[in-house]
């Protein structure tokens, strides 16, 4: 389908939003309304386009170079809300609204889900924002959750007896009204309408609160939830309800997506503990930190068989998704391979970086546009781990990627492969969900991606609080046959079904790395590993190519005595396999 000559209407988020100044409220309610337009709008082909982030600029220059999808397409910007609301308002008036209700923000991811089965437009009841859009469009309330939802009795439309949490039974009453509308592949978990004010609605970081996110969720129909994770304490947005009512709501969820798909395939989860407003530790909101809620999570879902598409804090904000997601990719693509064959030598340490973590949507967006204008791209081998699930999102990244970066960048699967899960929490008996093995249909998922992005590695298997074992990287190695590197893996290399498994030396740090720490790092991990041990897999987060060179030329003049070889993945787990069969290896 040519889209050239259409209109693709655009907004400049920052400068849309301005005539509402501080107002957190009215900012976060605006974008909602444009951002559930969009998701709709866009399902019959890219129409509505935000500048949310620079990135958002640049993949959109890069779909419409010659011969991409959006060559041709005619900009016609938006610059005010009223203008936008001139423009849908028939569109908006046809839908209808449903009202969410503040005094229950569960509500408002509850309107959203509805918003993507039955089209009605979610806005916050009684605000400035609903007043505004009624007044300009003729829009009438399709949906009132206002006051529907109050924890007690029954829960409505349903004769099912009220969980103690109004929260939650919106949540069960979402399940019941359209869950099976829903899209059966597609999770979506994000915070609700929750204040940063304990006082008052407050939201001054729309990115974080995943506003710009929603339009995915709508164009895929996706059931949207936010419950906590833990049953050991009431979390601190609900604090009324029964010990444990949320975890039930979020097993109840994942059963259901197990139920309708049979266990025969995984589902993916976009979205994050919300650990900066809720259930864990940080500014007293639960009695569990960030990383041990992520875990957890993370250990619950797997055991249902989901991956994340993991939209962490920070950078949580990924907008134009029901654009980016209309990219076309080819069938497949071929990996980058070294020009050379290296040579095994027992006098070297042979150092592979796993760069990472780009098992986010959001994350990888962003950042890759970064790292392809860095100077230092292509001057060192880097294994980049970007996982492909991520591909069903934001496809144009995976493209250009593939495309455009240097011979010396290599990519491999990030976290746990295409989708960051705990592949340990596949086999029986599993905890959590008692449910049967998800080892098959994980291996399915994942030789997709591996085959379609040619790929033969594992970055980084987590596997949380649990031990992978040799039965794991015997299934691991079903789809990645050259073997992974992993944070609880034997720390002995192992060689399994053909695959070498090579537990990580040490993370060595995050964006602006801090050298002097890095190195530290490194060599304390080199010098506590015997000293037979050969091969060590280092692990950054969100690192530049310039700031991985700085290391690596700072590990050789630290320690010339080591012999250190940066190496590409290829030659790395090659040499790692050839020298463990032949003892010289740890």
């Amino acid at each position: 389908m040519s889209l050239e000559g259409k209109t693709l209407y655009t907004i400049q988020v920052e400068p849309f939003l301005k005539e509402f100044g501080e107002d957190t409220v009215c900012r976060y309610d605006a974008l909602k309304a444009v951002v559930a337009v969009q998701g709709l709008r866009n399902r019959q082909g890219p129409e509505l386009f935000l500048f949310w982030a620079d990135h958002d600029t640049f993949w959109l220059r890069y779909m419409m170079e010659p011969d991409h999808f959006m060559h041709g397409m005619e900009i016609r910007s938006i610059d005010s809300f009223d203008e936008f609301l001139k423009l849908y308002g028939p569109f908006i008036k046809k839908q209808g609204l449903a009202l969410w209700d503040y005094a229950v923000p569960a509500t408002m991811n509850v309107a959203t889900t509805a918003c993507g089965i039955d089209g009605f437009i979610p806005v916050r009841s009684g605000s400035n924002i609903a007043d505004r859009i009624m007044k300009a469009t003729g829009a009438a309330c399709r949906l009132d959750l206002v006051g529907k939802f109050t924890g007690k009795g029954t829960i409505p439309d349903t004769d099912r007896p009220s969980s103690g949490s109004a929260k939650c039974d919106a949540y069960l009453w979402a399940l019941a009204k359209y869950f099976d509308q829903t899209n059966d592949r597609l999770l979506v978990y994000n915070v609700d309408a929750y204040s940063w004010d304990a006082e008052k609605p407050y939201y001054p970081d729309l990115g974080n609160a995943f506003v710009p996110n929603h339009d995915y969720a709508i164009m895929k129909k996706a059931f949207v939830f936010d419950v906590s994770c833990w049953g050991d304490e009431v979390p601190c947005d609900d604090p009324n309800q029964p010990l444990g009512t949320d975890l039930a709501t979020m097993k109840e969820i994942l059963q259901r997506q197990y139920d309708r798909t049979e266990g025969k395939t995984m589902t993916q989860v976009c979205g994050f503990n919300p650990w900066q407003l809720k259930y864990t530790s940080h500014k007293n909101h639960g009695k569990h930190e960030g990383v041990e809620s992520e875990w957890m999570f993370t250990e619950i879902i797997s055991c249902y068989n989901c991956v994340k598409d993991a939209d962490a804090y920070g950078y949580c904000g990924l907008a134009n998704a029901s654009v980016y997601t209309q990219y076309p990719l080819d069938e497949k693509y071929k990996n980058h391979r070294p020009k050379e064959e290296m040579k095994f030598d027992p006098k070297n340490t042979y150092v592979l970086f796993y760069v990472g973590d780009y098992d986010a949507g959001a994350w990888t967006a962003r950042h890759i546009p970064k790292w392809y204008n860095d100077p230092a791209l292509g001057k060192n081998p880097l294994m980049w781990c970007f996982n492909t699930n991520l591909s069903e999102r934001i496809p144009m990244a995976f493209d250009f990627v593939y495309k455009r970066f240097t011979d010396n960048d290599y990519f491999q699967a990030g976290d746990s492969g295409a989708g960051y899960n705990n592949p340990a929490l596949l086999y029986e008996p599993r905890k959590h969900s008692g449910l049967p093995s998800g080892v098959e249909a994980n291996v399915a998922h994942n030789k997709y991606y591996f085959d379609k992005f040619d790929q033969q590695i594992i970055g980084f298997v987590i596997d949380g609080w649990n031990l992978t074992t040799r039965e794991n990287m015997a299934d691991l190695a079903r789809f990645a046959p050259m073997g992974a590197g992993g944070n609880h893996f034997p720390r002995e290399t192992q060689v399994v079904n053909g695959g070498v498994f090579i537990q990580h030396s040490s993370d060595l740090g995050a964006e602006n790395l801090n050298l002097e720490r890095a190195l530290e790092l490194a060599f304390y991990a080199i010098d506590h590993y015997p000293p037979e041990k050969r091969f060590h897999i280092f692990r950054t987060i969100l690192v530049s190519p310039t700031n991985h060179d700085k290391l690596m030329k700072a590990m050789k003049e630290r320690r010339p005595e080591a012999n250190f070889v940066f190496c590409d993945p290829y030659n790395f787990f090659r040499m790692a396999k050839e020298a463990k069969e032949k003892g010289l290896t740890y």
